[in-house]
């Protein structure tokens, strides 16, 4: 079991494939298992990196995060598995980690995807959904799994199977991400346009946290930036509709 010594925690990570390196980073409700639909997909032409955010599942943490420590993390590992430039996919709360990465560190990065996320940019209107899950204690994901598609929800299994990974995080409560984004750290509309990598946004079509035209109102902001609304989805398209998401990306990747 892979695991990297970081200041203040230990960062477990897993490597499978090789080729162009194709890195994952989770959100809140999950870690680096969330993750198989898109492993199983891309390794047998990707070097595809999964990790646990520090404080998630295997990678215990002491003090506060923050984003900038998610970032320092992310380049860690690539430097660990002697990475130069990848692909970065960050979901949710892991595309704060993979926006700031490729900001901070342009040159590290062959293509972006921002999968039903701000990434930290300016949001001043946040939905309902989304100030009750920020304001939310424990670790609970009643409100993550209330944000899945109404198809998802008439699946048990795949509820069930959500859930059974998120019980992983066993050190993880919902006050701790409150020091991960400061005043400072939140990312202008006027940054975005330094990012030149091919960047792209996916929205689920029924996602109440990030909805569609939330997403869509940053795309003029990127210099070379696309949408793609994933039908029968909510917050979370790569588990909900993997094989709809797989192909979106796969298209991204490749043209990049």
């Amino acid at each position: 079991m892979p695991i990297l010594e970081r200041p203040g925690a230990q960062i477990y990570f897993e490597t499978v494939g090789s080729g162009p390196a194709l890195i994952f980073a989770h959100g809140a409700g999950g870690n680096a298992a969330i993750w198989f639909n898109q492993i199983a997909h891309f390794a047998p032409a990707y070097q595809c990196v999964a990790f646990d955010h520090r404080y998630f599942a295997r990678s215990p943490s002491t003090g506060p995060i923050t984003v900038h420590q998610f970032r320092d993390d992310l380049l860690a590992i690539m430097d660990e598995l002697n990475i130069d430039k990848a692909h970065l996919v960050g979901q949710s709360m892991g595309g704060f980690t993979v926006l700031r990465t490729t900001l901070d560190t342009p040159d590290r990065v062959r293509s972006l995807t921002l999968s039903c996320t701000s990434g930290g940019i300016v949001n001043p209107n946040p939905t309902p959904a989304m100030k009750a899950l920020t304001s939310a204690s424990g670790r609970d994901t009643g409100g993550i799994q209330a944000s899945m598609s109404q198809v998802t929800r008439g699946r048990p299994t795949l509820m069930q199977l959500y859930e059974s990974i998120n019980n992983f995080n066993t050190e993880f409560s919902w006050d701790k991400l409150s020091t991960l984004l400061s005043k400072e750290d939140v990312v202008q509309l006027d940054q975005l346009k330094t990012i030149r990598c091919p960047t792209l946004l996916v929205a689920g079509a029924e996602d109440p946290l990030f909805p569609e035209p939330l997403l869509s109102s940053y795309l003029p902001h990127f210099p070379a930036a696309t949408l793609t609304e994933v039908a029968d989805a909510g917050h979370s398209p790569y588990f909900e509709q993997p094989e709809a998401f797989n192909q979106t990306l796969a298209r991204h990747i490749q043209q990049a």
